[in-house]
C-alpha cells in the first residue's frame, strides 16, 4: 500500500478515521469492486457505497471527509492503470451524490451517435463533439461511449480497433444491419 498524498486534506487524514479510510480502500476486494465498475463504465465509489456505510456508518456524511474519499480513491485508481475522465457524475444515492468515472489508460473508446429518423444509421466519433453531417430528416443524438470490443460486435455491428482506426481520421457513418428481417 502506498502513502496517500493528502494535499488539503492532511487535517482529516492524520485522524484515526483517515487512517481507517485509506486503508480499507487499499484492500483488495474493494480495489477489485472499483476496478470493475470502472470497467463498466460506472463511477469507482458506487460499487464501494454500501461497504463504506457498514464499516464507516455516519462517520463518512460529512462533505470534508467525501471529498477526502474521492480523492483517495482517485490516487488509487490511477496508481492502478486508470485515468479520470469526468467528474460530477450524479448518483442519487447516500453518502456520494456525486463521484468521479474512471478508464483503463490503454482502453480503446469511441462515441457513438444515432439518427433520430433512423435508429440503423450511426456516426462513430473519436471525439464527443464532432462535425456532424447534415440530415435530411432526424438529427444526431449521442447514444453511448463504446469500449468494449464485444459490445461493439454484438451490440452494434462493428469491429472496436477498426473503428479507432477509422475514427482517427474524422467522424465515419456505420449503417447496422437488421437483426431480424421484417414479415
Amino acid at each position: 500500500m502506498q502513502d496517500f498524498d493528502a494535499a488539503q486534506f492532511q487535517n482529516e487524514y492524520a485522524t484515526p478515521l483517515g487512517q481507517s479510510v485509506w486503508g480499507f480502500l487499499n484492500e483488495s476486494e474493494i480495489i477489485g469492486r472499483m476496478e470493475t465498475a470502472s470497467d463498466l463504465g460506472q463511477p469507482a465509489l458506487q460499487a464501494i457505497e454500501e461497504q463504506l456505510l457498514e464499516k464507516f456508518e455516519d462517520a463518512i456524511l460529512p462533505d470534508r471527509i467525501k471529498q477526502m474519499i474521492g480523492r483517495m480513491v482517485r490516487q488509487i485508481m490511477e496508481s492502478r492503470g486508470y485515468e479520470h475522465v469526468t467528474s460530477d457524475v450524479r448518483l442519487n444515492s447516500v453518502p456520494f451524490y456525486k463521484a468521479s468515472r474512471y478508464r483503463r489508460r490503454d482502453q480503446e473508446t469511441v462515441y457513438l451517435f444515432k439518427n433520430t429518423a433512423d435508429p440503423r444509421d450511426m456516426l462513430i466519433s473519436s471525439v464527443r463533439n464532432p462535425e456532424f453531417p447534415v440530415l435530411e430528416k432526424g438529427r444526431w443524438a449521442y447514444v453511448n461511449t463504446v469500449t468494449s470490443r464485444l459490445k461493439a460486435q454484438i451490440g452494434y455491428g462493428f469491429d472496436l480497433n477498426v473503428a479507432v482506426a477509422q475514427a482517427a481520421k474524422g467522424p465515419f457513418r456505420h449503417k447496422m444491419a437488421r437483426v431480424m428481417r421484417p414479415a
